[in-house]
Formats: structure tokens, C-alpha cells, sequence
């Protein structure tokens, strides 16, 4: 059973050169030090691995490459950006979400 939230402060964002599978990745990195590392499948058919703990703080996520810009989009123009890690009975219930916002706020000119 595990829950943790954290609220996102930077990331990173790879596009490795040489590698066969895993070419994508974000680094979300929290405050105090927790890190979401976010990695991509490209086949739009493969079923996603569960979110993970990989070590205390320290969280693995799992979307389909197609989901990149829109996260991409989410951590560019809205905050705050959370991550939820949720794996409480074995149902997994993780993501990266806005939490609530104004209606109508837009994006940033």
C-alpha cells in the first residue's frame, strides 16, 4: 500500500540518441527532492507497465510516446503540475495533473 503527492518544480526532458526502446524521458523533480521519472512506449498497442515505486521518493511512470506533447504541453503552460502515485490494493490510480484552476485562466501570451 502506497500514496505520495508531490508538487512538481522542474523537469527535464531527454531524447536519447542510440537506444532501442526507452528513447523519451521527463525527470519531474519536486521540492524535496522527489523525482518522477516518466518514460515512453511507442508501440500505441503495448500495455503500459504499472507506475512504480523505484526507491523511497522516487516514482516511475509509464504512458504512450503519443501522450509526450500533451504532457509536454501541461508542464509548459500550467502550475501547479502535481504527481499523484497511488498503488493502494494493488490498483494502481497514478498520474500528473493540474489540480484545481480558474475557469477560463488560458494559457500564457
Amino acid at each position: 500500500m502506497a500514496k505520495a503527492t508531490f508538487q512538481v518544480t522542474t523537469y527535464q526532458y531527454y531524447d536519447w540518441s542510440s537506444r532501442t526502446s526507452g528513447k523519451t524521458n521527463l525527470i519531474l523533480k519536486g521540492a524535496a527532492g522527489e523525482i518522477c521519472s516518466v518514460w515512453f512506449v511507442e508501440d500505441p498497442a503495448a500495455n503500459l507497465p504499472p507506475a512504480q515505486v523505484v526507491r523511497p521518493n522516487y516514482y516511475a511512470f509509464y504512458y504512450h510516446h503519443s501522450q509526450l506533447p500533451h504532457l509536454i504541453d501541461m508542464l509548459r503552460n500550467e502550475k501547479p503540475i502535481t504527481v499523484f502515485f497511488n498503488n493502494d490494493n494493488g490498483f494502481n490510480n497514478s498520474m500528473i495533473s493540474t489540480t484545481d484552476e480558474p475557469v477560463g485562466e488560458g494559457e500564457a501570451t
